[in-house]
């Protein structure tokens, strides 16, 4: 494994991941995997969820032999680029402050975007914006948006204007632009809901390679089904509710990855009363069937159909 340091927050706080791979200091020739979580802070069984699937690409949490030889596969295929927490300083303010806490810790304008004669906020100060409302994308602030700077949706005041979103993007775009690395697959860790969520986020509308995603989907979700008996739901993102400027749509639209997937881990949505707490004793299961999960995604991304057709 190697370090991989994306860069400060705003609030100064390290964007730390790892690069892993076998022989990880010779192959920078490999197709990478891209995998996030934490972007909304309070979704709490994102970041260790992340952790999970390293510790398993690294030997250290799978025993099942199957498991362990399709994850030292990928390991000799793939480069894979992790970072567990994307949002580190709205995760301090949800373990501190305000459990509940979803957006960036930026500060973002005035409510209902109201000053006095004197300049002052007529309201009061708002905080951070909405980090899966911030990407840069042809759609940006039209749905599933809120002008209102203290709006939990609220998508910041341009593409890009929060440190940990561009700081992201930056680099995969150096990786992609720069370093002519071919990145093959886009995850990001989410909860709750139980689902598997396919472009686009913004529309409904079928995306070119549809019947693609729909059959990676379906892989997905009966991988977890056999691990654990959890029942995810393959769909497209904007069915969850329509919603633009989120990453997957701009690692789908900017730097052309057709597998480009979002995750909505447990619990399930008819368990809202859990909701964004779910007890801990249910971490480990949700890790092991997300390495399942994984395992069944990368076994499908179009990379590895188009080389065996060639």
């Amino acid at each position: 494994a190697k370090l991989l340091d994306i860069g400060k927050s705003y609030e100064g706080r390290d964007i730390l991941g790892l690069i892993l791979s076998e022989n990880v200091h010779n192959s920078d020739n490999k197709p990478v995997l891209w995998l996030d979580g934490g972007i909304h802070p309070r979704e709490w069984v994102s970041p260790p969820t992340v952790m999970f699937i390293i510790d398993a690409l690294l030997g250290k949490v799978e025993n099942d032999t199957t498991i362990r030889s399709q994850l030292e596969d990928i390991m000799k295929e793939f480069q894979i680029h992790i970072v567990p927490n994307i949002n580190p300083d709205g995760y301090v303010y949800t373990r501190n402050v305000d459990r509940m806490w979803r957006k960036t810790r930026k500060y973002a304008g005035c409510e209902k975007n109201l000053k006095t004669l004197w300049g002052s906020c007529f309201y009061k100060l708002c905080y951070g914006s909405d980090p899966n409302r911030n990407w840069d994308h042809p759609e940006w602030g039209k749905q599933g948006v809120s002008t209102n700077p203290c709006s939990e949706v609220y998508p910041g005041g341009e593409p890009f204007d929060q440190t940990n979103t561009k700081m992201v993007s930056t680099y995969l775009l150096k990786l992609k632009n720069n370093d002519k690395r071919n990145i093959v697959l886009f995850v990001t860790y989410h909860s709750y809901s139980q689902l598997f969520l396919t472009p686009y986020g913004y529309t409904l509308d079928d995306h070119p390679e549809y019947a693609h995603h729909k059959a990676v989907g379906d892989a997905v979700v009966a991988a977890i089904k056999q691990r654990h008996g959890k029942t995810y739901i393959n769909q497209k993102s904007a069915g969850l509710y329509p919603a633009s400027g989120d990453s997957a749509d701009w690692a789908e639209h900017t730097l052309g990855i057709v597998d480009s997937y979002t995750f909505e881990l447990r619990p399930s949505a008819a368990e809202w009363r859990v909701g964004f707490e779910l007890p801990k004793e249910q971490i480990r299961e949700t890790g092991e069937e997300n390495v399942s999960a994984f395992i069944a995604l990368v076994n499908g991304i179009k990379y590895h159909q188009d080389k065996n057709s060639t």
